[in-house]
């Protein structure tokens, strides 16, 4: 049975469901989740969740914790195996970004970030989490509940995780903690979560991106040593210098341009929305000779901070340790370089696109006058290497995804596209991405509706994070009809 007759036989039971998910979302923004380390407490947000599943007869693991507060779930339910396909996963994270609790006014907030307030202008449900990522907890254990309470049947099991500590460097209370402690309970075939799924524009024309890949990560550091000295006297060998220089080059310049699967097949789909004449030129992103001139002439300051990070590596200096006497040259200079590596790109690579943008011969020793050796003017090093996600969109697996979401987003939209990307960031899809027992398909997909004025992505972390609530019912309208086309599901 295709989705849109069960949709028909139970509109009264979905309306409910529609009007329970704002309920719900509202309830998990009301609960203080704040990523402020060590103490932060998603225990809170997974026990409500826990309880409201097993109350709709959804089995459901204990509240599992590597550190009291740091609680995940992982809901189940189980189809008959006709299908011989391993499970759907749907997960979100339950921790957010912190946000003020008070005096919230004068940091620029319309509502208290707590609040969950629906505004009566915009008809944007405010808060903490709206968009990254409680939604997404809200739709997923919706479309459980409203499958279990109405008995519909599914070819493969459907899974829930509500995980802790995303927004944490390295996720080691969440999904990181279940993949290393619990892989049974996650082992899936699929697996849906952030970032994706939400209306984007391009030339007016809406399309839905999904992340079918994003960036490693790895932390860089280039020092400088001097003789050090007094700063009364004119020192050129300061190391303070070379470090500022080296900060300056990496600002101001781009690393090599490198062209993955995944940033071809999202630059030759928005190309697909565009006229003619624009899309030819859009296409020239791929080409290394032009597309400085497309990012300089052409895309807007803020489209080209959107597709930069597709076609390079970045690598932006972020902390800077020298001296810390005023009138004392320091002896060193070390700068820290965030660093995001496209998609198979190794680090060896990405180290060699840095020291080209610096200049290679800074990293080298040489012989001096006398046959002495003269030590580089920089060293650099490396540290927490991480792994991005890697999918070939042309892979049967990826391929058939991806049509099953395009179908369903397609009619629910009235035409609208979905369009394959890299994520520049970073999410707890590389945990899931490196399951030890089962390779899945991974895909960020999170819908919501939104309308063309409002740029969505900007609202992540963000003062005044909020979601068009209309664009919201949409999404658990997309996500549910997508669960249903991937399980076969029947009532």
């Amino acid at each position: 049975m295709s989705a849109g007759p069960i949709f028909s036989r139970l509109e009264t039971e979905w309306k409910q469901t529609e009007e329970e998910s704002v309920k719900v979302l509202r309830k998990l923004i009301q609960m203080d989740t704040q990523n402020t380390g060590e103490e932060t407490n998603e225990t809170i947000a997974a026990r409500y969740l826990k309880e409201l599943l097993e109350s709709a007869g959804v089995e459901c693991s204990d509240v599992l914790e590597e550190k009291p507060g740091r609680g995940n779930i992982v809901a189940r339910i189980r189809g008959d195996g006709s299908s011989g396909l391993g499970p759907v996963l749907l997960s979100a994270h339950l921790d957010t970004v912190r946000a003020p609790k008070e005096n919230w006014e004068q940091e620029g907030w319309k509502h208290d970030p707590f609040g969950a307030v629906i505004d009566q202008e915009d008809g944007c449900l405010y808060g903490r989490g709206a968009v990254d990522m409680k939604n997404m907890a809200a739709m997923s254990v919706c479309v459980l509940l409203f499958i279990k309470r109405n008995n519909i049947k599914l070819t493969r099991d459907l899974l829930f995780a509500a995980v802790a500590d995303e927004e944490a460097h390295g996720s080691k209370y969440g999904a990181k903690y279940l993949v290393e402690n619990y892989p049974d309970l996650i082992e899936a075939d699929i697996i849906m979560s952030e970032v994706g799924g939400c209306s984007s524009y391009a030339d007016g024309r809406e399309f839905f991106p999904v992340e079918v890949a994003e960036k490693s990560s790895m932390l860089v550091k280039i020092t400088a040593r001097g003789a050090g000295g007094h700063s009364s006297l004119h020192q050129t060998n300061n190391p303070v210098g070379r470090i500022g220089a080296v900060c300056d080059a990496l600002a101001k310049n781009s690393l090599r341009h490198r062209v993955t699967p995944a940033a071809r097949a999202m630059i030759e789909g928005i190309s697909k929305l565009l006229p003619w004449y624009k899309a030819s030129v859009f296409r020239q992103l791929l080409s290394p000779r032009m597309e400085p001139w497309v990012i300089d002439y052409v895309l807007s300051q803020k489209q080209a901070q959107a597709i930069i990070p597709v076609l390079h590596n970045i690598a932006n200096p972020t902390v800077v340790r020298a001296g810390d006497q005023i009138n004392q040259i320091p002896t060193s200079a070390v700068v820290t370089v965030d660093v995001r590596r496209i998609p198979g790109c190794s680090v060896d690579e990405t180290l060699e696109d840095i020291q080209e943008v610096i200049g290679k011969k800074k990293f080298a020793s040489s012989v001096g006058p006398t046959g002495e050796k003269i030590p580089p003017e920089l060293e650099i090093e490396t540290s927490i290497p991480m792994d991005g996600v890697v999918q070939d969109v042309t892979e049967p697996r990826v391929k058939e995804a991806l049509e099953c979401l395009n179908k369903v987003v397609s009619a629910r939209s009235g035409g609208s596209p979905v369009v394959p990307y890299l994520l520049s960031g970073g999410t707890d899809m590389k945990y899931f991405f490196e399951h030890p027992k089962r390779k899945p398909v991974c895909l960020g997909f999170a819908p919501v509706r939104i309308p063309e004025g409002l740029d969505f992505a900007s609202l992540f972390h963000a003062v005044n994070e909020r979601i068009p609530v209309e664009g919201f019912k949409w999404g658990l309208g997309v996500l549910t009809e997508v669960v249903f086309d991937l399980c076969d599901a029947t009532m």
